[in-house]
């Protein structure tokens, strides 16, 4: 899993805009870093028409999470999420 275009947000909650490749048949692009009421970080695919586009498994979501604040805090990605 790679973490690519890590930038900052601009709207309420938003900590980030990044893309992800996962493994080497997709990528998806624009997903969002949002810290909710709790202070954690979750990771949410953008909307088309008003709805999300994408959504994502638990597991997986926490996974992209991770990678995604590993890249903010100028680390690499583990690699090892990409099973």
């Amino acid at each position: 899993m790679e973490i690519h275009n890590l930038r900052p947000a601009a709207g309420r909650n938003e900590r980030a805009l990044f893309d992800v490749q996962i493994g080497p048949h997709l990528r998806l692009f624009s997903l969002v870093l949002k810290e909710g009421p709790d202070g954690r970080l979750r990771t949410f695919a953008p909307k088309a028409f008003g709805k999300h586009a994408a959504s994502f498994h638990p597991e997986l979501a926490q996974q992209i999470t991770d990678a995604a604040v590993a890249v903010m805090e100028g680390k690499a990605a583990n690699d090892h999420h990409n099973r």
